[in-house]
């Protein structure tokens, strides 16, 4: 006879939901490489993009080494542990990929997913000595959430981690400078529009910047106040939906 939890499950019925649980957010990681590869913003087998196994402290999920993003499905995503080491998988690890990710996962658990890339339209900003400016509408939703850490050469060190989770801090996205951008979420949609929207602060300051025309800055108040208008519209809460079904015209594999 199967136990019965707290929550009034049996232990058969727990595991099913847990199960269910880590199905719905492999679907949804995978989605996030697809989508990732449709805007461009890919760069062949690497950068990566991570999520919380449900009901766990420090395990998260990433793709497996060497696979092109188009080729990522939420069966043959891989499960690692906080040390590194690969539960479900092969054993290969994008080592670069643990450090970054593991560094979220260990230090804000509250952001189950991280995305990180290097999108070609946007990276140039990165490299801006005094940091991003903010220029258009689109970009007030990130203003004072964004965070800074210094480039400290390919992220091998495991004592890097301490300091990206430090730079982040409560921040929802953090520029890597001279390197490129990661951003956090409760929800796949969350991370993947906060991704969304820095890119695109990132190509407007680019290309207002290389105009050489004067610009206008608009008050820190004027800012401060629009980004307080967006809370009415959480990000990733209309789009993700409308996203995962333009995922699935295009391909629908990554169910799989």
């Amino acid at each position: 006879m199967s136990e019965v939890s707290s929550e009034g499950f049996t232990s058969a019925e727990g595991a099913a939901a847990a199960r269910d649980a880590e199905w719905d957010v492999r679907v949804d990681l995978a989605a996030m490489f697809r989508l990732t590869q449709l805007f461009g913003w890919d760069d062949t087998v690497w950068n990566h993009i991570t999520a919380r196994v449900p009901g766990t402290d420090h395990t998260f999920l990433m793709h497996r080494f060497g696979l092109l993003y188009e080729e990522i499905t939420a069966s043959n995503l891989i499960k690692v542990d906080e040390n590194g080491n690969v539960l479900e998988g092969p054993p290969d690890v994008n080592t670069a990929g643990f450090v970054i990710h593991s560094a979220i996962h260990l230090h804000h658990p509250h952001n189950k997913f991280v995305f990180h890339a290097h999108p070609p339209s946007a990276i140039a900003a990165t490299a801006f000595k005094d940091g991003i400016p903010f220029w258009v509408q689109d970009s007030s939703m990130l203003y004072g959430k964004i965070g800074y850490h210094d480039w400290e050469g390919l992220s091998v060190d495991l004592d890097e981690r301490f300091r990206i989770a430090e730079n982040l801090g409560d921040n929802k996205v953090l520029i890597m400078r001279n390197h490129g951008f990661l951003t956090v979420g409760a929800t796949a949609g969350e991370a993947f529009m906060n991704m969304y929207y820095a890119i695109r602060l990132c190509e407007v300051a680019v290309q207002a910047e290389s105009s050489g025309l004067e610009l206008e800055p608009a008050s820190p108040a004027l800012w401060k106040m629009s980004c307080k208008q967006y809370e009415s519209f959480s990000p990733g809460k209309y789009e993700w939906p409308a996203l995962k079904r333009r995922c699935d015209r295009a391909d629908p594999s990554y169910k799989n």
